[in-house]
Parts: structure tokens; C-alpha cells; sequence
């Protein structure tokens, strides 16, 4: 039997609306459950891809996308990072930083906190989307007051009860040298407040004027890091290794991925644990379409007899019914692969899905991954694959004379 006969007995069986034919409520149900599945695969992905960059993307603009730490850097250090990278296409910016513990008090109140000294251009940079600063501005200079300025998160903030405007010290706990000593405090005005919602930076991070923190942390004249930004986050691996390769300095080199290894680690478990539990909604439509093919099977039991007396294969006879479940199977995976990018797409470009305005982003963020499509609708196509095989695969070992004397 060749190919283009058992295409036609299965287009034959495919449209038959005979007793229980392969159209049935069986079949249709199969169909919405292999739809339904695959639609809810690819929106739930494409929405945990979209928040996973939201993420990245306020982590990397305070973090950047490359780190370079080390003890003593120099400014010579510094000119000497950017010549390396001078020619790397990818490289767009580095500015030296200052970093320390130290702990803040304001109204009576005192917090830990992590300092991040950087230059006045750098900060507004970093800050450069303007919807993370919620009060004040990213500069550290407040036209209330001649002390410097610092500008923090907004949940230390509300902690500590302060305002923008409010004077607040930070203490380095470090200037201790002995039991009588007391430690180096310096005075700030509260400039700016930002809101990543990334807890560990708004609740523990601030930011200080370069100059204010080498001589709070006694720093002198050098730095404790490097920060590098990229044209895109998927160089960094590259920019470490050239950098390790140059030697130009003894340091420890971390890309964005390194430093938030636990972070990205936890949203890609999220992410592929819910690509497993929102698979198994597939996994129960395909034993649906195992049950169409077993009562189109019965159905057509007398005719299969027929076919293998005229000299049909067991093997042809299989393949007609593994090509009925893959045609209904892909059906309905290709139907919910379609409309959930169509309508994914969509979002991503014209954003049409508010969120309420308790959330940090106006719209429901999606970014549609061809490999996540590419995994969904392989897997898809080989869960089909097994679920048609097996009963077809058994009614090609029955006996002729049983099969035409069913139910005779």
C-alpha cells in the first residue's frame, strides 16, 4: 500500500461522521485539550520571559553588565580597562565605584545598608528610566540643603521615615580602630528615593557621590570596582573573557548572570517548573486522543479486516491510524501554538493588557522566544507521536478472518 492510498483512507476516516468516526465529541475534545494546553504553554512562558527581562533589565542598570573588582583600583586601572575595551564593538561605558557597609540611622531609627559610591553622571544613567525614581531625583544635590545628597531605596526609606529633604547619617562601622575610637559619621540630605522592586535593592542599597564615599570608607584616591555597561547582556561572557585574557590587573571579573546567579536561578525554575505542570494539561489530551483512535479503531475494525485480506501491511495498516492521531493531535498543538503567539505578539508591541497601577510596569510585559515555541511544539508533536502509535500498532496484529467476522 502506498503513500498516497493511505492518505486518502485517511482523509476518508478523518471526515467520517459515521457512529464514533475520529470527528466525535471524543475527537473534538482531544482537539480543544491539545489547543487549550499549548495556549496556555506559550502565553505562561511568554509572560515569565517578559517579566524575567523586566528584572534583568532594572538589575542590570544598577548593577551593569560587567563587574570588576578589586582592591586599590587605581585610575590608571581605570583608563587601562577602557583601552582594552576601547575596541570591543559591544563596550559602551565603564565608571570606577566605591563599595562598603555601613549603617544609617535617621528619626532615632538605625539600618544596615550597602553603599554604592559612583560618580554624579553615572547615577543619572543608571537611573536614566525615569519611572524607577519615585521621589525626588537621581542627583545627589537637593536644592534645600548644601550637604551632599544620597539617594536610596524606597522601602529603607519609608523604614526609616524619611522624606526627601531630611537629613540622615551614615556611619562607617570599618573607622573603628580601637576599644575607645568612635567611628567616622558624615551627614546627607535624602535627594532621591528609587523603586526597583528588587527587595535587596530597595531595602539595603544606597547611592553616594563618588568623592563623599573614598573619604567616608577611606578609599583615598582609589576604588574598590569597575562597572561596565554593554549594547546587550548576551556580550558579557565575551567582555570577561577578553578582559581575564588581558591580565591588565589582578581582579575578579563578574558578569550580570554571576551576580544574580541565585535570582535568575530561582525565575528559570519558576519558569520551567511551569512549563512541566501546564505540559501535563497536554499529557491528559493526548490519552483523549488515544481513547478517538481506540473507538475509531472498533469502529472500522471490519474494514481494516477487509484491507489486510486485499494485501495491506500490518505496517500500512498502523500508519493510517498513527497519521489520523497526528493529524488530529497537530490540529489542535498547531491551532493553540498560533493564537497564543498572534496574541502574545501583540502584547509585546502594542501592549494593549494594562496592570493595575499597584504594579511597577503599566502593561503586562511578554517576550515570545523562538526556542520556547520550538520546545513546546516538539515535545508537543512527540507526546502526539506516542499516544497514536500505541493503539495503532495493536490493530495491526489482529487476525484477518476476526477482524471481518466482528460483530458480524
Amino acid at each position: 500500500m502506498n503513500n498516497r492510498t493511505i492518505n486518502l483512507i485517511v482523509a476518508r476516516y478523518f471526515t467520517s461522521r459515521k457512529k464514533i468516526g475520529l470527528i466525535s465529541f471524543t475527537s473534538v475534545i482531544s482537539i480543544l485539550g491539545i489547543g487549550i494546553g499549548s495556549f496556555a504553554l506559550v502565553v505562561t512562558m511568554s509572560v515569565l520571559n517578559g517579566f524575567e527581562k523586566e528584572v534583568a533589565e532594572r538589575v542590570i542598570n544598577v548593577d551593569s553588565h560587567v563587574k570588576v573588582y578589586g582592591k586599590d583600583i587605581s585610575e590608571s586601572d581605570v583608563r587601562n580597562v577602557r583601552d582594552v575595551l576601547s575596541n570591543e564593538k559591544a563596550f559602551k561605558e565603564l565608571y570606577p565605584c566605591v563599595y562598603s557597609k555601613a549603617v544609617i540611622s535617621a528619626n532615632g531609627m538605625e539600618s544596615v545598608v550597602r553603599v554604592k559610591a559612583v560618580g554624579r553622571s553615572a547615577l543619572r544613567r543608571v537611573f536614566a528610566r525615569r519611572s524607577t525614581i519615585v521621589r525626588g531625583s537621581p542627583d545627589f544635590k537637593c536644592f534645600t540643603s548644601d550637604l551632599p545628597g544620597v539617594v536610596l531605596g524606597y522601602r529603607l526609606a519609608d523604614k526609616l521615615g524619611l522624606c526627601v529633604g531630611d537629613t540622615l547619617y551614615v556611619m562607617n562601622p570599618f573607622s573603628i580602630r580601637g576599644l575607645y575610637s568612635m567611628p567616622k559619621v558624615r551627614r546627607f540630605v535624602l535627594s532621591g528615593v528609587f523603586e526597583l522592586e528588587v527587595f535587596d535593592y530597595d531595602e539595603n542599597l544606597i547611592f553616594m557621590d563618588i568623592g563623599e564615599g573614598q573619604k567616608l570608607f577611606e578609599r583615598g584616591n582609589n576604588y574598590d570596582g569597575i562597572e561596565i555597561k554593554l549594547s546587550s547582556y548576551k556580550l558579557a561572557q565575551d567582555v570577561k573573557r577578553e578582559l581575564e585574557k588581558s591580565k591588565i590587573l589582578e581582579a575578579k571579573i563578574s558578569t550580570w548572570g554571576e551576580m544574580h546567579r541565585i535570582l535568575f536561578g530561582a525565575m528559570k525554575l519558576e519558569k520551567y517548573g511551569s512549563l512541566v505542570v501546564l505540559f501535563l494539561i497536554i499529557v491528559v489530551a493526548v490519552f483523549n486522543l488515544m481513547s478517538s483512535i481506540v473507538m475509531l479503531i472498533v469502529e472500522k475494525i471490519r474494514e481494516v479486516g477487509i484491507l489486510r485480506a486485499m494485501g495491506a501491511t500490518s505496517k500500512a495498516i498502523g500508519r493510517i491510524f498513527v497519521r489520523l492521531g497526528l493529524l488530529n493531535g497537530v490540529i489542535g498543538l498547531f491551532a493553540g501554538v498560533l493564537l497564543s503567539m498572534g496574541l502574545c505578539l501583540a502584547q509585546q508591541y502594542y501592549k494593549f493588557i494594562p496592570l493595575p497601577s499597584v504594579y511597577y510596569i503599566p502593561y503586562l510585559p511578554v517576550v515570545v522566544k523562538g526556542f520556547d515555541i520550538f520546545v513546546i511544539v516538539i515535545l508537543g508533536i512527540m507526546l502526539i507521536f506516542t499516544g497514536a502509535f500505541y493503539p495503532s500498532k495493536r490493530i495491526g496484529k489482529m487476525e484477518i478472518v476476526k477482524a471481518i467476522n466482528y460483530e458480524k
